[in-house]
C-alpha cells in the first residue's frame, strides 16, 4: 500500500512538471537579434540607391562634358579654301578654244566636327557634278557652231565662257554665308550674268530656306519688298529700272538669293529682275532690327 501511494505521488508530481513548463514563456529572443535582418535589408537598400544616384552622377557628369565638348565645337567658326577647279576644253581635232570654265568649289572644314563639314560640302560637291553636266552641253554647242563656221574663222574663233566664282560673305560660329557670280557666254555682246548664294546652320550643317529663317514670311517679304523699292528708285539705279519693274518686286527675294552679314538680311537683285544689265547685280540689305520680330531670333547675329 505504502508503494501503491509512493507511485502516485510520483506520477502527480511529473504531471505538475510537465504543466509547468508547456506554460513557461518560450526563451526571449534578443531584440538586436530580431532586427538584425531589418537592418542588412536597410543597408543594402542603402548600398543601392547610393550606388544609382553614383551611376546618375557620373552620367550627369558625362552629359555635360559631352554638352560642353559639343559648344564648345559648335562655337569654332568655319573655315573655307576652295578648290580650283579652272580649265580650257578645247578641240580634240585641231586644238581650237571650245569652252573656258572658272570653278573655285569651297570646301568648308569646323576644327573637330567633320560629319557637319561633309554635310556643307556635299551641297557644293552636288553642284560641282551638275556643274559638268552643263559643261559638257556647252561644248557640244560649241563644236557644233565651230563647225558652221567658215575654217578661216573657225581657227580665229575663242570659244564661250562658263564660269562659277564662290566667295565667303559671313562667317561666324552661327552662320556661314557664301556668295556665287554666275556667268554664261556665248557670243553674245556680253554674258549673262547671276548671283546666288548659300547659307548654313553652323550647328546643323543645314542649307537654310525662307521658312526657315522668318517666323512671319508674308509679313518679312513686305519689309523686304519696301527696302528694295527704296533702294533701286533712288541713284544710281532709278535709271534702269525697267517699265514694268513693280509687277516684279515680290520675285526678287527667293530661296537662293539671300544672305546674312553682320547687319542684317541681304537681299540679291539679279539684272534683269526689275533694272536692266547695266544696273549690276544690286545688294539690299535690311536690318536685322526691322525683322526682328518677323524672324527667327536664332539667325539674327
Amino acid at each position: 500500500m505504502k508503494k501503491k501511494l509512493l507511485l502516485i505521488v510520483l506520477a502527480f508530481c511529473l504531471m505538475a512538471a510537465a504543466c509547468n513548463g508547456k506554460d513557461k514563456p518560450a526563451k526571449e529572443v534578443p531584440e538586436q537579434n530580431m532586427q538584425e535582418p531589418a537592418e542588412d535589408s536597410k543597408q543594402e537598400e542603402t548600398s543601392k540607391t547610393e550606388g544609382d544616384n553614383k551611376e546618375e552622377k557620373e552620367e550627369n557628369v558625362k552629359d555635360k562634358k559631352e554638352e560642353e565638348s559639343q559648344t564648345s565645337e559648335l562655337s569654332k567658326e568655319p573655315e573655307v579654301t576652295f578648290t580650283d577647279y579652272s580649265q580650257e576644253i578645247r578641240d580634240e581635232k585641231d586644238d581650237g578654244l571650245l569652252l573656258s570654265v572658272t570653278e573655285n568649289c569651297p570646301v568648308i572644314t569646323i576644327e573637330g566636327n567633320e560629319d557637319i563639314s561633309q554635310k556643307m560640302n556635299m551641297v557644293f560637291e552636288q553642284q560641282h557634278i551638275i556643274n559638268q553636266d552643263e559643261i559638257a552641253r556647252k561644248v557640244q554647242e560649241a563644236k557644233d557652231y565651230r563647225k558652221s563656221l567658215p575654217e578661216e574663222e573657225a581657227g580665229a574663233w575663242t570659244g564661250y565662257g562658263y564660269g562659277m566664282n564662290y566667295k565667303v560673305m559671313y562667317a561666324s560660329p552661327k552662320i556661314l554665308s557664301i556668295e556665287s557670280e554666275n556667268y554664261d557666254w556665248q557670243g553674245s555682246t556680253h554674258p549673262n550674268t547671276w548671283t546666288s548664294s548659300y547659307c548654313f546652320d553652323v550647328s546643323t550643317g543645314d542649307l537654310l530656306y525662307l521658312a526657315d529663317v522668318f517666323t512671319d514670311e508674308v509679313k518679312a517679304r513686305k519689309i523686304v519688298e519696301q527696302h528694295i523699292l527704296d533702294t533701286i528708285t533712288k541713284d544710281p539705279y532709278k535709271d534702269a529700272l525697267l517699265d514694268d519693274y513693280e509687277a516684279y518686286v515680290a520675285d526678287v527675294m527667293t530661296e537662293n538669293t539671300f544672305y546674312f552679314n553682320k547687319k542684317g538680311l541681304v537681299i540679291i537683285c539679279n539684272p534683269y529682275m526689275v533694272t536692266a544689265y547695266a544696273a549690276g547685280t544690286i545688294e539690299v540689305e535690311v536690318p536685322y532690327e526691322e525683322l526682328k520680330n518677323v524672324m527667327n531670333e536664332k539667325y539674327i547675329l
